[in-house]
Parts: C-alpha cells; sequence; structure tokens
C-alpha cells in the first residue's frame, strides 16, 4: 500500500488524473481486503489498528477529490477517436530477451524467480525481457513493485508452464503460484497453474496488481480463486481461463476480450460461479468486462454436468461490484438467472449484458435486482469497451499486445 501511495505523491512520470483515481482506489483495496480476511476467519475488525480506520477516512477523501479532479477534463488532455478494428502489434514477435531460462541449464537462469531477482535498478520504461523456454517450472514467483516494466515470454500455453498447489495459508495471496506487482507488466505464451485441485479450497494460481499490464495468450489454471486480480487496471486478451468457483475475483478493472472461459468439474456439492468483483465503493475504480468471450464447460465437467447445479456467471463480493459481459458466448450451462448474491448485496450491486449469444444468453429469467440491466443502448455498453473503462488507447499501443478499442464487429 504505501508503494502504491508513493506513486501518488511521485509526480516525476506526470501521473494523470486517471493514475491518480485509480492508485487511491488501490490502496484503499488493500485495507478492504484485509478486513475481508479478517471476517472470512472470524476475528472481529475491531482488533484491525486505529491508525487504520483513520487512514481509511484519509484515503476516501482523497479518493472523492480524485473524482472531481478526473472529471474535470483538465486542460492537455485530449480524447483520441478510435476507431472499432483491432489495433495489432508484430513488436512482441522480434523482442530480443535480456536473459533466457532454460530447466536444462541452456539459458542463464534454471528458476523464473532467480531471472525476476536478476533485474537489478533500471532506468523508468526500461523493458526487461524474460524468456521461459519449455518445461514445467515447479516455484512460487513474486515479482515486486519495485521491479516495473518486466515482460515475459514463454514457448506456449501447455509448453512453458509455471506451477505450484498452495493452498489454505491462512493469508489467500500467499497461495499464489505467481504474483506480480511491478506496473506495466507483460505476460504472453505462458501457462500459471495452481494444482490444489477441487477440495483445496482458495487456491490462486496467477495474481495481478500490476497496474497498466496485458496478459496475451496465456493459460490461467485452477480451481477455486484462480486468478486474483488484486487491484488496478488490467488487460487479458486471448487467454485461457479455468476454474470452478470466483475463479475470476478481486478489485481490479479488468478487461477480457476473446477469452475462453472454462468452468471445471467442482468438488461433491459444489457450486460454479465465474466472477467475484470486488469493487467496495462508488467512486472507486474496478469492475470488469468480458467482451467476446466465451463461457464453456471445460472437458472434465463436460461428461458430468447434468450431476451438478448450473453456473452462475458472477455474484457480487463487495457492495459495489460490477461485471458486464457483452458479445460473448454463453454455453447452456449457465442459470438462467445469470447471477448469485450470497453476501447481500443485490441492492447496490451492477450486472449488465449486452448481445451476448448462445442457448445461456437469454435475460428472460434473469434476476430482478435493482442492478441488474439487460443493456440494449450501445452508448451504455460502450462505457465498458477498452477505451472507455481502462483507457486502453492510452497505453495499451506500447505493450505490443492486439486490442479492439470499441465494439467487436460492429
Amino acid at each position: 500500500m504505501v508503494f502504491t501511495l508513493n506513486m501518488v505523491l511521485d509526480h516525476t512520470h506526470q501521473p494523470s488524473p486517471n493514475d491518480i483515481h485509480t492508485w487511491i482506489s488501490a490502496s484503499i483495496t488493500y485495507i478492504d481486503v484485509c478486513e475481508k480476511g479478517f471476517e472470512t476467519m472470524n476475528i472481529a475488525t475491531d482488533l484491525l489498528p486505529e491508525v487504520t480506520t483513520n487512514l481509511t477516512q484519509l484515503l476516501l477523501n482523497s479518493l472523492a477529490i480524485s473524482v472531481v479532479i478526473k472529471g474535470a477534463n483538465p486542460p492537455g488532455l485530449h480524447e483520441l477517436n478510435f476507431g472499432d478494428e483491432l489495433y495489432n502489434f508484430s513488436g512482441l514477435k522480434t523482442v530480443q530477451p535480456d536473459v533466457v531460462v532454460a530447466k536444462d541449464g541452456s539459458g542463464n537462469f534454471t528458476t523464473v524467480q532467480e531471472a525476476v531477482n536478476s533485474r537489478g535498478q533500471r532506468a523508468w520504461g526500461q523493458r526487461y525481457t524474460i524468456y521461459v523456454k519449455s518445461g514445467v517450472y515447479e516455484e512460487n514467483v513474486v515479482i515486486p513493485h519495485e521491479a516495473p516494466f518486466i515482460t515475459m515470454y514463454g514457448d506456449g500455453i501447455g509448453n512453458t508452464i509455471i506451477t505450484g498447489n498452495r493452498h489454505d495459508t491462512g493469508e489467500l495471496k500467499n497461495t499464489s503460484t505467481f504474483q506480480v506487482w511491478g506496473r506495466r507488466f507483460i505476460a504472453l505464451h505462458l501457462t500459471f497453474q495452481n494444482t490444489a485441485g477441487p477440495e483445496g479450497g482458495q487456491a490462486v494460481a496467477f495474481l495481478s496488481g500490476s497496474d497498466t499490464s496485458a496478459v496475451y495468450q496465456c493459460s490461467i489454471e485452477g480451481y477455486q480463486d484462480t486468478l486474483f486480480t488484486f487491484h488496478s487496471r488490467q488487460f487479458y486478451k486471448e487467454c485461457q481461463i479455468y476454474g470452478t468457483i470466483d475463479f475470476i475475483f478481486g478489485a481490479s478493472q479488468a478487461v477480457f476480450q476473446d477469452c475462453d472461459i472454462f468452468l471445471r468439474e467442482p468438488r461433491l456439492g459444489g457450486g460454479l460461479v465465474v466472477t467475484a468483483n470486488g469493487r467496495k465503493r462508488s467512486n472507486q475504480t474496478g469492475g470488469y468486462s468480458l467482451q467476446g468471450c466465451k463461457i464453456n464447460a471445460a472437458d472434465d465437467l463436460k461428461p458430468v454436468v447434468g450431476q451438478y447445479k448450473k453456473a452462475f456467471l458472477g455474484r457480487p463480493w463487495f457492495a459495489y461490484a460490477r461485471t458486464v459481459y457483452m458479445q460473448s458466448f454463453l454455453d447452456d450451462l449457465v442459470d438462467p438467472q445469470g447471477w448469485l448474491d450470497s453476501w447481500g448485496y443485490n441492492q447496490t450491486a451492477y450486472c449488465g449484458e449486452y448481445k451476448n449469444s448462445g442457448p445461456g444468453s437469454s435475460t428472460d429469467q434473469r434476476v430482478n435486482w435493482p442492478g441488474y440491466q439487460a443493456i440494449t443502448d450501445p452508448n451504455i455498453a460502450n462505457q465498458f469497451t477498452v477505451a472507455e473503462f481502462i483507457n486502453g488507447t492510452k497505453w495499451l499501443p506500447t505493450s505490443g499486445v492486439p486490442f479492439v478499442p470499441g465494439f467487436e464487429n460492429e
């Protein structure tokens, strides 16, 4: 949290009003998740130090001010008019790695963490590129805040695999096989796994608190709590994401574009829920947009899908959760009600659907919540595109990751 707050105060790199709003929201998220952890473990939140309460109030005041500033459209900031064409860049295919990781000793290092640690001090904005050769790397990797601008690529899904099986460690983030906190992280052609299994409980495969990060053509595989989008702006393109319950969760403002979302066979008596967004306050950033995605049963679930209750598109983890599915394919394993309320947030959460297809896409029997919307107005749906929701046109072009800024195929 301290590192994130320092980014707000550091004007060396001229942060925009949107940056500041994002980072203050991210700082509050640390406290929110801590309090949720206390709640989950049935520990009274009044044990939290008084300084935490005071800090929360100060941050909330700062957040309110940042929203006003963000909405003022300061001089010098100009909106660009992007069409709906695919922004496709070839730079990722030709980049030369700074270091190589190889299990057989043919590279600079044999573990991914050693390569991350080798980054050292570099000029701001200078990328450090790590190539991880084909192999299974059984380790728990952490990219710290102090290591921004890392690009990591492998030899493809199913070939370069970073795997672990931590679960029920007492602190959820510590179950993560892979954690990244440094800003502007890029990952491509990698598999991240947590193999704790359906009986393992909460077990994170990939955790990201990396602002303006992009994950491209990667597979993120687990069961419960597979992908922890902790905070800040994130983009996932053409990824495969596997899980059972709440397997895309957190407080980030994230767009998932053209991703394959696979529901796996849960534990006996277990449920199936894709998302659990953790936006707690109406003026915080945060929310999910799933655009052009496919929601299907994984191979292990297909033959037994009739033995389990149908799947839900999401359930709000905090009061002001935002989740929108648009232009996506929803298979018939989706429950006709679409959404689930497990924590009493159905009066304040926002859930939207726009121009989806498939046997599970009918909105006729969806939940009757104040914040549920079968969106028909494209101007509303446009708020959840890459360009609008995560300001992607400001930072994705330099990432080398292809993206569609607006609607697909319109």
